[in-house]
C-alpha cells in the first residue's frame, strides 16, 4: 500500500512561523492602539482640570473676591501639582514617543 505524502503548501514550518509573527504583530498593534486612546484620555483629564483651575482663579481675581488664606495655600498648591503633570504631557507629546517606536521596531522582526 503506498503511502499517501501530504504535499499541502499552506501547511509548511515556514507558514506557522508566519502565522505566529502575524499574530505577534496583530497584538502589538492592539497594544499600541490601546495606549493611545489612555494617552489621549489622560491628557485631556490633565489639560481640563489645569484649564479649571487657572481659569477659576482668574475669574475670582477679577471680581474681586478675596480667598482667605488658607484656601489660597491650597489652590497655589494644586496649581502647582498641575503645572508639573501639565509639563509631563507636553514633554510626553512633544519629546517621548519611544515607547510607540520600540513596539514598532519588534514588530518588523
Amino acid at each position: 500500500m503506498a503511502e499517501k505524502i501530504n504535499i499541502d503548501p499552506l501547511n509548511t514550518p515556514e507558514m506557522h512561523m508566519q502565522d505566529q509573527k502575524h499574530q505577534i504583530n496583530t497584538e502589538l498593534i492592539g497594544i499600541i492602539k490601546f495606549r493611545q486612546n489612555k494617552k489621549w484620555l489622560i491628557s485631556i483629564v490633565v489639560v481640563s482640570l489645569f484649564a479649571t483651575i487657572l481659569g477659576l482663579m482668574i475669574w475670582f481675581v477679577s471680581s474681586g473676591v478675596d480667598v482667605m488664606g488658607g484656601w489660597k495655600e491650597i489652590l497655589l498648591l494644586m496649581l502647582g501639582g498641575f503645572v508639573g503633570s501639565f509639563a509631563k504631557v507636553i514633554d510626553f507629546w512633544f519629546n517621548n514617543a519611544e515607547d510607540d517606536v520600540k513596539l514598532l521596531e519588534h514588530a518588523d522582526d
